[in-house]
């Protein structure tokens, strides 16, 4: 745009200076004008080979061409209107208006810093591990290719670090640090495991610890069961119940299936489940991972209280599935949403209430892959929150009746008391 100044504007101007300006006009005697610039900054800096940028956009209120400049080349550089981010740090750019058609000429800069890239350490926790003179490998990665990651120990009186090595010392809680200092383009990661040795204990991790009412669990996390079978329509249809006694000290979920004559001895199919959700969680995500729940550091174990009615516990097969239902999510076939499931298939020992224990390692497998190969239950642990918790009979009860045989009813339920915990 070529600017041509009027001749009245050249007068005018030529008098306010000789008057000593006017309090309208700019330093050189022109009208005062205003840029508008887009803030350019929140990218981060990129991966090499690759080079981030930016369109710089701004506007002069009057109308005239735009350039701009880079006050930090050795950060940020610019061509035209595309702004090249160098390295993370801080940025400088000035957007001018060079003035003319009765404008003064102006200014205006934008401050801002280019972000690292975040770097990730992934770093698994071997598990609790015996007093002996054996070394344990250490094992951690950067999700920045070709970076070192190294290892440290802030209990010297319980374990010491040789390279990529554990050394045990005594028995205790050994925390390990990976760590990664980063550079230009990343930023320094580290992460960090508390391995038991010996004697000692990973603390205790509580998924719940109480309910508040027939929906929620102490934590706010959702609760609920489901039941049904193909006597009643495949379905609770008033049959089920939800208890939360008032002191919040239990959830029991009970189906009762109901006939309205002696079993002839037909076939009876049925389905029942009860679940629980980590704090604050109402559902699991259905489009991508699940990043809320419990996360497994080296605790060893699921630990809780269950109750089974008489009845059931009488029956010929009163086994329940324990799942666990962890943040993985993929889609199954390409279109169906899923998560990785761990399941342990636990068989009660008494129907009156009964403190369990299930190792995470030895009771759980992979029930659920989601068509994903090559997965590990340890490192699915590790890597991913426990975000639900199932427990689903593996047969209901459909053969011991609490009424009689005229119209028998065939009830099912689990009693959960007390907390839920992994330690």
């Amino acid at each position: 745009m070529t600017f041509q100044v009027a001749a009245l504007t050249v007068a005018c101007t030529m008098l306010l200076t000789a008057c000593g300006g006017g309090s309208s006009g700019g330093a050189d005697g022109g009208a005062v004008q205003a840029i508008s610039f887009d803030f350019p900054g929140g990218q981060a800096v990129a991966i090499p080979p690759d080079v981030a940028t930016t369109r710089l956009v701004a506007t002069a209120t009057s109308g005239g061409p735009i350039t701009y400049a880079s006050t930090t080349p050795a950060t940020c550089t610019v061509s035209g209107d595309t702004l090249t981010l160098v390295k993370a740090g801080e940025c400088s750019v000035t957007a001018s208006q060079a003035g003319g058609n009765g404008y003064a000429a102006t200014s205006q800069r934008q401050l801002f810093v280019i972000p690292k890239q975040v770097q990730r350490i992934v770093f698994r926790n071997p598990g609790a591990q015996p007093l002996d003179s054996t070394p344990v490998a250490l094992v951690a990665s950067s999700s920045a290719a070709g970076k070192t990651v190294a290892f440290t120990t802030s209990t010297p009186d319980v374990c010491a670090v040789s390279g990529n090595s554990m050394v045990k010392v005594a028995n205790g809680i050994c925390t390990i640090t990976a760590a990664q200092a980063g550079d230009d383009i990343f930023a320094p990661a580290a992460s960090v495991k508390n391995i038991p040795i010996g004697t000692a204990t990973s603390p205790a991790l509580t998924f719940l610890s109480g309910y508040t009412d027939s929906a929620h669990t102490a934590e706010g996390g959702a609760i609920g069961g489901s039941a049904g079978s193909n006597m009643n329509g495949w379905w609770c249809n008033g049959s089920c119940t939800t208890t939360v006694p008032a002191d919040g000290s239990s959830f029991a979920f009970g189906f009762n299936l109901k006939l309205d004559q002696p079993n002839d001895g037909s076939w009876i199919g049925g389905y029942w489940g009860m679940y629980v959700l980590p704090a604050g969680l109402a559902d699991l995500n259905k489009a991508g991972d699940t990043v809320s729940g419990l996360h497994i550091d080296a605790q060893a174990a699921m630990k809780f209280n269950l109750a089974q009615n008489l009845e059931w516990f009488n029956s010929s097969d009163n086994k329940v599935n324990v799942d666990l239902i962890l943040g993985h999510f993929a889609l199954k076939n390409g279109k169906d949403a899923c998560n990785v499931t761990l399941r342990a298939v636990l068989a009660p020992t008494a129907a009156a209430a009964t403190d369990y224990s299930l190792g995470l390692k030895d009771k759980f497998t992979i029930s659920e892959s989601c068509g994903l190969t090559g997965l590990d239950l340890w490192n699915e642990l590790q890597d991913y929150p426990i975000s639900k918790i199932n427990f689903g009979a593996d047969s209901m009860n459909v053969s011991v009746s609490s009424t009689g045989l005229a119209k028998p009813t065939y009830p099912s339920q689990l009693t959960l008391a007390g907390p839920i915990t992994f330690q």
